[in-house]
């Protein structure tokens, strides 16, 4: 059975990873462009599922453990649909919440490495091709990649943190996560146009 299940999880990933490209010619709904940015921030991890809004994806953290922090995510498309918005709330029980505002933008991927494991990708050796059956590790870098603002409610401060980070990680650890990972990076390569992906 789980042979079976892994042999079909496959052949949808070949199949996602094949039509891609073509999908990913024409203007990608808002519905596909949140699932992306979702994918490539790694809000859908293990396939979870988000709160569907008007206009927007609302994801939250699986808290088995009371005392544990929690997490809730809205992640929404601006007008430029390679671009988009998060509002992360991080609150800790009976204390107050950190809300962190955040822009991506998919147009600024210029260099992008996968990797057959993280030991790889960690050492940065042995590179392969992205969309090499082997690779389950995936680094997109670009200037001012993610940037976010941090803000505690508990009025506290008022400053800010505020940071730009020039990297995102992406796992495709099994045929989901490559499937989901291929399409989202599709979209970022024939829509979004990023550099990366020039000549690939």
């Amino acid at each position: 059975m789980a042979r079976r299940m892994e042999t079909a999880l496959g052949a949808v990933a070949i199949a996602l990873a094949c039509l891609a490209p073509a999908a990913a010619e024409h203007a990608p709904s808002d519905g596909e462009m949140r699932e992306a940015h979702a994918v490539l921030l790694g809000l859908a991890q293990d396939g979870a599922e988000p709160e569907r809004q008007a206009g927007a994806d609302v994801y939250y953290s699986i808290v088995d453990n009371p005392n544990a922090p929690r997490l809730v995510t809205r992640l929404e498309v601006s007008g430029a649909p390679c671009r988009a918005r998060t509002i992360s709330a991080l609150q800790f029980p009976e204390k107050w919440a950190v809300l962190t505002l955040g822009l991506v933008d998919l147009s600024r991927i210029t260099t992008v490495a996968a990797y057959a494991s993280v030991d790889d990708m960690i050492a940065e050796i042995n590179p392969v091709p992205v969309d090499a059956p082997s690779a389950q590790q995936v680094v997109m870098t670009g200037k001012g990649l993610f940037c976010s603002s941090r803000l505690s409610l508990s009025g506290e401060s008022a400053a800010s943190d505020e940071m730009c980070s020039d990297r995102l990680d992406l796992p495709m650890m099994d045929a989901e996560q490559k499937a989901r990972g291929r399409h989202a990076l599709a979209i970022a390569a024939h829509f979004c146009k990023a550099p990366a992906f020039d000549g690939k």
